[in-house]
């Protein structure tokens, strides 16, 4: 009996250990924890690991397996810059906005001249021509308004006003001052004036007003054509500045929106081909 009960003491004993050791062992192993990456190295030579398979100069570009084609890469081949020679680049005539604007402000066409819009100087000066035009013809008719309106008002005149003093030899004791007579004038029924730039066609006035308010009209247009002839100045100082600045813009097709194929480094992928979209905003 005693021996039976050593021998399940020394049993209980030597499983003890055993049983520990398996219940202080976990049922699923956790995975091990990967090592640190330098995150600045990886973003700093993501362009220094780019898959041999890559090419350029007629060779298709492949990455993984995605080819590009022969027309996408045309861009990376044949590039749509021309090199030109000093000597080349001296006889191109650049246009600068500025350089316009001040010529067209001394002289007007002068600014279209650099800008090499040669149609455009007759038209600045047709309109120069006819506002000379108008501003001489309305200047006239303003005149002849205004002589009628005189006319109408004073009348003629038709004899001047002299002095009259007494003869010293006649009256001897009759001293006076002298006697100013005034001009002579007749009354003036009906004038005529002019009324078009375009014609020598007159119309009869008879009334003051009627003449005042002709007056009055062909000087409004007179000055009015004096103001447009600035307004024309302006005008051509502002296209030659627009002018100017549209020489120099880009009016490619592909201004607005580039697409293009790329590669893009993706993390735990390494690079995947993707598409590049660029705006360009000027």
């Amino acid at each position: 009996m005693k021996q039976s009960f050593f021998l399940l003491i020394i049993t209980l004993l030597f499983c003890l250990p055993i049983a520990t050791a398996f219940a202080q062992r976990p049922a699923i192993r956790p995975a091990p924890t990967p090592a640190a990456i330098d995150s600045s190295r990886t973003g700093e030579s993501a362009f220094d690991t780019i898959p041999s398979t890559i090419r350029r100069n007629g060779v298709q570009i492949q990455v993984g397996k995605s080819v590009l084609t022969d027309d996408d890469s045309t861009s990376l081949d044949t590039p749509d810059t021309v090199q030109v020679s000093a000597r080349q680049e001296a006889k191109i005539h650049k246009i600068i906005p500025k350089k316009a604007t001040m010529r067209s402000l001394v002289l007007p066409g002068l600014g279209q001249a650099y800008n090499r819009q040669y149609y455009k100087i007759p038209f600045i000066y047709v309109g120069f021509g006819v506002m000379g035009y108008l501003f001489v013809k309305y200047r006239g008719l303003a005149k002849q308004a205004e002589t009628g309106y005189r006319r109408l008002l004073y009348g003629d005149k038709v004899g001047d006003g002299f002095k009259a003093e007494l003869n010293p030899t006649l009256y001897p004791d009759i001293r006076g001052p002298l006697i100013n007579t005034p001009d002579q004038y007749i009354k003036v029924e009906e004038v005529l004036i002019g009324v078009s730039p375009f014609n020598d066609n007159k119309v009869v006035f008879r009334t003051t007003a009627n003449a005042k308010n002709a007056y009055d009209t062909f000087r409004r247009y007179r000055d009015l054509n004096l103001l447009l002839s600035g307004v024309l100045w302006a005008l051509n100082i502002v296209e030659a500045n627009v002018a100017a600045h549209l020489k120099t813009f880009d009016l490619t097709d592909d201004i607005s929106m580039t697409v293009e194929p790329n590669v893009l480094p993706a993390p735990g992928m390494g690079f995947i081909p993707a598409v590049r979209v660029a705006f360009t905003f000027k």
